[in-house]
């Protein structure tokens, strides 16, 4: 029987510091060990906490400062992701899907929908009046879709304000 877990995916700086923050909050809510995480990251961007379990590493799809290297780097990246996926589904039974962002999470999380996963996105907290380009997708796709300013109601009117975390 494949042990049950709940995915996280992050990416570096605010979105790390964010997850960070999300784990401290679940440790107060349940007792340790009760809830086992597995993480997929950015490279260099890992947290280490006693309930994750393995962490995943994943180079982003997406740069924002195109130039054409990214072109030859780019098979690399899809490879990656599909054996992320492949050892994911063979060795876990994946509960829920919890991203603080970036991009990184759209294709993880569609994959996981068409496997009938819940998936939680929380807008990152850098963001007051404009959307980021992972919160656009994600709010079509996430079951559960936080943001934590409330200017961005605006733009996300089904979106649940939870405050900073």
């Amino acid at each position: 029987m494949k042990p049950k877990v709940i995915l996280l995916i992050y990416g570096s700086g605010g979105h790390r510091a964010q997850m960070d923050k999300l784990l401290a909050k679940i440790n107060k809510e349940y007792e340790e060990g009760k809830a086992s995480f597995i993480g997929i990251t950015e490279s260099d961007a890992s947290i280490i906490h006693p309930d994750i379990i393995e962490t995943y590493e994943q180079p982003p799809f997406r740069n924002k400062y195109f130039s054409f290297m990214n072109l030859f780097s780019a098979p690399r990246k899809y490879l990656n992701f599909i054996s992320c996926f492949a050892k994911i589904n063979k060795n876990y039974k994946v509960l829920s899907v919890i991203s603080t962002g970036p991009g990184l999470a759209i294709p993880f999380s569609i994959l996981f929908k068409l496997k009938r996963t819940k998936i939680v996105f929380i807008e990152t907290w850098s963001r007051f009046e404009t959307q980021s380009y992972a919160g656009k997708v994600m709010y079509r796709i996430a079951d559960k879709f936080y943001i934590q300013n409330k200017s961005l109601k605006k733009f996300y009117p089904k979106a649940i304000y939870s405050g900073l975390l």
